[in-house]
């Protein structure tokens, strides 16, 4: 018992020099409280995705919204050019049947929110997020990128009729392709090559 208080000590100031070391080389790297430091943004490589018309044509995509009654989509249309840009978003149903034909502005290099619900939260960045209420009835979804104009989003799990983006809650990434799905096919298949 004494060999064991003996160390008692000499273990917590140990511990004690450690974490205010990794402290401080924490607060150096990235932090909030320093404003002495260059803003840092870290995005994680399966985060820096999206789809993007590379030549001065536009880009067809084609996805799988879900809006249901336990969950809904959220996309994101990023313009990094210099212009407005409209995209056009098309929804079919299990048919082939047109369900939702309509034009979003995106702004010159701004950002449009879209969800299939509507969003209700106090964050400041969501407020003019648009209300696309894709519904059961859209099958899958095309959307047509002019130049610069990049898109990503993600499904929600969401069990109210309106969604918090400042709430926990379960997402999947949306798979968005460029591969147009077959004309005699009546359900949307997102086509996965081996190996990806």
């Amino acid at each position: 018992m004494k060999k064991t208080l003996v160390y008692l000590p000499f273990i917590t100031v140990t511990l004690a020099i450690l974490l205010s070391q990794g402290t401080a080389l924490s607060n150096q790297e990235i932090s909030d409280s320093n404003p002495s430091l260059e803003p840092q943004v870290i995005i994680p490589k399966p985060f820096t995705g999206g789809i993007q018309a590379k030549s001065s044509e536009s880009l067809t995509v084609y996805f799988t919204p879900q809006d249901e009654n336990t969950s809904t989509t959220v996309l994101f249309l990023y313009n990094t050019g210099s212009d407005e840009a409209v995209v056009n978003l098309q929804t079919y149903q299990t048919t082939g049947a047109l369900f939702i034909d309509t034009d979003i502005t995106v702004p010159s290099l701004n950002l449009v929110r879209i969800c299939a619900d509507t969003v209700s939260t106090i964050a400041g960045s969501w407020q003019d997020a648009l209300l696309v209420n894709f519904t059961t009835l859209s099958s899958f979804a095309k959307m047509i990128l002019p130049k610069g104009v990049k898109i990503d989003g993600y499904v929600v799990w969401n069990d109210a009729a309106t969604y918090d983006p400042l709430k926990l809650a379960h997402t999947l990434p949306l798979m968005f392709t460029t591969e147009k799905p077959e004309e005699s096919s009546r359900f949307f298949v997102i086509p996965v090559k081996p190996g990806s």
